[in-house]
């Protein structure tokens, strides 16, 4: 049984203690993260959408296969010219025959709408109490932990547990599942390849141990990406048969209409096991939920019984 971690709660600017191997204490240093907002935060100009523009949004998500009326109208109005410049076009009638003439590019569309910052460690206290405290307090072997990433995108969040997990030795055992509505997300994910500069944040004992040398890139270490299983679904169509031990949605409900997100996280507050846990974004909070209960920043716990 992996022994429990001592060592104080960390700020972005201090360090993580964790137990290495049984008897070896290691001090691993976090780099500064930078405290940006996303966005999506910018304040809203305008409450409708243009007909013309409200035309187009409908018929991209429809060929993205994704559900236009679970996300809020102001957040599409205000992605729609970032939309536009990632398509080199200047307007959506110009947008609509290049996606016509170069369908590869809807996902490049459809990711300038609905994905925000992510990185791997966003939010670093988040991620360091899932080390020192929710983790471990996980079931131990040979009990299978379940753990479900929603909207993982190209998978910086389940490769960061994925981490976490090998480092206390909780790895085996787990199963990990990635979900995304974007079938190039989920291509990224099953690819688990990244640049230098995304892996600056990360200690460098870490980058060594879990990343090797791929051309000019980065990729994560076979042992972790085999232990990530992937599958392609909207979570506000379908959901994942429970019962889970740990969800992280994290920074995408903002995104929904508030009516779309209370019903998904009545569903995540059924589909967690008690004792399991619910990891959001800061922006959020689990509305209706009456058995989920906030245990620090970000982080819910499903009572018991």
């Amino acid at each position: 049984m992996t022994a429990a971690i001592q060592s104080p709660r960390i700020s972005r600017y201090e360090h993580v203690v964790f137990r290495q191997r049984p008897g070896k204490r290691r001090r691993i240093n976090f780099a500064p993260t930078q405290n940006s907002k996303d966005s999506f935060n910018a304040p809203v100009t305008a409450s409708l959408l243009d007909p013309c523009d409200a035309a187009f949004l409908r018929w991209l998500f429809a060929q993205a296969g994704l559900e236009l009326r679970s996300y809020r109208q102001e957040t599409l109005h205000r992605r729609l010219a970032a939309c536009l410049r990632s398509l080199h076009v200047n307007n959506v009638a110009e947008a609509r025959k290049l996606l016509l003439r170069q369908p590869d590019k809807i996902a490049v569309a459809t990711d300038a709408l609905v994905i925000g910052v992510t990185s791997l460690f966003r939010d670093v206290d988040v991620f360091d109490y899932l080390l020192q405290s929710v983790l471990p307090a996980l079931p131990q072997a040979p009990y299978r932990r379940r753990i479900w990433s929603v909207g993982s995108s190209d998978g910086d969040e389940i490769y960061s547990v994925a981490i976490l997990l090998a480092e206390l030795g909780l790895l085996d055992h787990t199963e990990l599942l990635a979900t995304d509505c974007r079938s190039a997300a989920i291509a990224n994910i099953r690819k688990a390849t990244y640049r230098l500069a995304d892996l600056q944040n990360i200690p460098l004992e870490w980058r060594e141990r879990y990343f090797t040398p791929d051309g000019g890139d980065w990729r994560v270490v076979r042992e972790l990406r085999q232990a990530v299983q992937t599958r392609l679904a909207d979570v506000t169509r379908i959901g994942e048969p429970g019962a889970w031990d740990m969800i992280l949605c994290r920074n995408m409900a903002m995104y929904l209409r508030p009516d779309v997100a209370t019903d998904l996280w009545a569903r995540f507050e059924e589909a967690i096991r008690p004792g399991g846990f619910l990891i959001l974004g800061k922006a959020e909070r689990p509305q209706g939920c009456t058995r989920l209960s906030m245990v620090a920043p970000c982080i819910y716990r499903r009572d018991r019984g």
